[in-house]
């Protein structure tokens, strides 16, 4: 890709022709921050294990990283639901290609900054997240910069930090008092925003300490629209296993509002306890209209090919 001052350069690989790339951490040379483009740039790579690539074809790419962006591995990972009507658990093995995410939510300034206006009447904190965004609001916004929104279970994989056991985004701890995890509701709310005097409120982007991915407020802050469209049995409707990057259902339904569409919100709020942030086995999930907004929701984009 295009290289711009800021970006990072990663050396990828793949075991599995292609459908994921993983970064390779312990390589040296021209890779990392504020690489500049050239013929004489190099790599190194030394392969110590020899068992890793006996009998296996490995591919490899370089991956350039925008600034404010982070490489999500792809791979496969397991999503477990409970089926509303039969109240019975049930497991899908999902496979998704490696993408890239915002490391934070959008905040007021970038959304200013690409919209031409701020998205709610709460200007005091440029670094906050952006709120009172609809989803046709967030698609706008991520059209413009040639970006989308992600797919539920892209942002529920990449929420677990490559730890796809996690109870939470950041690990399996409760939220504490002493040690706050997430912005998010314990009784008492963590962060105070001065500039609403006594209101508490959404905290600045990278607040609390980020996942495995380095992706922060996955868990917390604001909710965060997702590309797919809400169904209440989306788990009872998906194949039992092998599902590559699945987009959603194609419509909408919700019992309890069967005539009205809705698109799904992930990750919890401020407003949320830590129980619910962390839904069932890790980041909440919700359903919203498109056309809504309020002062808990905003959303971040992501790439891929």
């Amino acid at each position: 890709g295009k290289l711009f001052r800021g970006d990072q350069v990663a050396l990828t690989y793949s075991l599995d022709n292609g459908k994921s790339y993983s970064i390779i951490k312990n390589a040296d040379g021209d890779i990392g921050p504020n690489v500049l483009p050239g013929k004489n740039n190099e790599v190194n790579w030394l392969l110590i294990d020899k068992d890793f690539i006996i009998g296996k074809i490995i591919n490899f790419r370089m991956v350039t990283i925008p600034e404010g962006m982070v490489y999500v591995d792809g791979g496969q990972f397991t999503r477990t639901g409970i089926d509303s009507k039969k109240k019975e658990k049930t497991e899908h093995s999902i496979v998704l290609g490696s993408f890239l995410m915002d490391e934070t939510e959008v905040t007021q300034r970038e959304y200013r900054h690409v919209m031409g206006k701020y998205a709610s009447d709460y200007t005091g904190c440029m670094e906050c997240p952006v709120e009172n965004v609809s989803w046709f609001d967030a698609t706008a916004y991520a059209s413009k910069i040639g970006k989308r929104l992600p797919t539920e279970a892209e942002f529920e994989y990449a929420s677990r930090g490559g730890k796809l056991n996690n109870i939470y985004s950041w690990g399996n701890e409760k939220i504490d008092v002493k040690e706050i995890k997430a912005n998010s509701w314990n009784g008492s709310f963590p962060s105070k925003n001065t500039v609403l005097d006594k209101f508490y409120y959404s905290a600045p982007v990278k607040s609390f300490s980020p996942n495995g991915y380095g992706l922060y407020d996955m868990g917390g802050n604001v909710w965060e629209w997702c590309s797919d469209w809400y169904h209440s049995n989306y788990y009872s409707m998906l194949p039992k296993s092998g599902t590559l990057n699945p987009k959603g259902p194609d419509t909408s339904y919700d019992p309890i509002e069967p005539f009205s569409q809705k698109k799904v919100i992930r990750g919890g709020s401020f407003l949320c306890n830590d129980s619910y942030c962390s839904g069932y086995r890790n980041a909440a999930r919700m359903k919203t209209t498109p056309d809504s907004s309020s002062l808990h929701t905003g959303f971040r984009t992501v790439y891929s090919e």
